[in-house]
């Protein structure tokens, strides 16, 4: 439905997966469900519930092993800059140990630099 443009399904599908009950899910498998749960609310402009949803997806794909953890970090830092959260995410102790990873160090300064509100530095970057 993503792919189809078809937003309406598409939240209905994600209600529908985030509801299911019974059986506990692979966490790689929640963590896909959640990621896409996260663009969706991007594109919804809901940067909160983005946030929120990007992280559970990064746990989730850290508790599988699974690279695209990083990448699913990086979207949340981006959702939490545009939310204006003064929250950084690397403060809470799941994302802290990546703070330093080499395709994390420009987030870690991007968003340094927007929570100091230095223009010149997130230009820079």
């Amino acid at each position: 439905f993503s792919r189809q443009r078809d937003h309406k399904k598409l939240r209905q599908t994600f209600d529908k997966a985030m509801a299911v009950r019974g059986g506990i899910p692979h966490p790689r498998t929640l963590a896909l469900i959640q990621e896409l749960g996260g663009k969706m609310h991007m594109e919804s402009k809901q940067y909160e519930a983005a946030g929120k949803t990007f992280f559970q997806a990064f746990k989730s794909y850290d508790e599988a092993g699974d690279p695209a953890r990083l990448k699913c970090l990086q979207y949340l830092v981006l959702a939490s800059m545009l939310h204006a959260s003064s929250i950084n995410p690397f403060d809470s102790q799941e994302a802290r140990p990546y703070k330093d990873d080499v395709e994390i160090v420009a987030m870690t300064n991007l968003v340094q630099a927007f929570q100091d509100n230095d223009i010149h530095l997130v230009e820079k970057i």
